[in-house]
């Protein structure tokens, strides 16, 4: 998927996935705008061994770990958790989209150069790109709105 479709992604799974949290909506001030920084790392590996250097669950893990450790020696631990949750979420929502892919992603190496898809759908598809963005979009308006109050999930009347 295209970057702008990366970015939007990660905007509602992050978003979603604090909303199930049952996190409160300041957090998504700090965990959002680390998780759109993280959703671009992935893409560093353009050059070399794409989709294999950087789209896998050790780098995601090994980052995340990077981070929560930076973050902790200046933050309070929970702002560093927060840091790190965010990097994850981020990082995690990139490897994901691309599971939707034709090649998919080598989600376990190095134990592994095996790649794991979902679907079958063009990264530089225009339709699809527009489609993830407007579901991104509409999950993000609906998991902020759930997250705030303005709207009630899950309740009987």
């Amino acid at each position: 998927m295209n970057r702008s479709t990366h970015v939007a992604f990660t905007i509602g799974f992050t978003t979603a996935m604090l909303w199930g949290l049952r996190a409160n909506v300041s957090s998504l001030l700090v965990v959002v705008p680390i998780a759109v920084t993280a959703t671009l790392i992935p893409d560093m590996d353009l050059r070399k061994a794409h989709r294999l250097l950087l789209h896998n669950i050790s780098a995601a893990a090994m980052f995340t770990i990077l981070v929560y450790l930076a973050a902790s020696k200046n933050l309070p631990n929970w702002l560093a958790e927060l840091a790190a949750l965010g990097f994850l979420l981020g990082y995690v929502s990139h490897l994901l989209l691309d599971m939707f892919t034709i090649r998919g992603v080598a989600l376990l190496y190095p134990l592994s150069r095996r790649f794991y898809r979902l679907a079958r759908l063009r990264s530089n598809d225009p339709r699809a790109n527009t489609v993830l963005k407007m579901a991104s979009a509409l999950l993000t308006a609906y998991s902020v709105a759930a997250m705030s109050g303005i709207i009630r999930v899950g309740s009987l009347p």
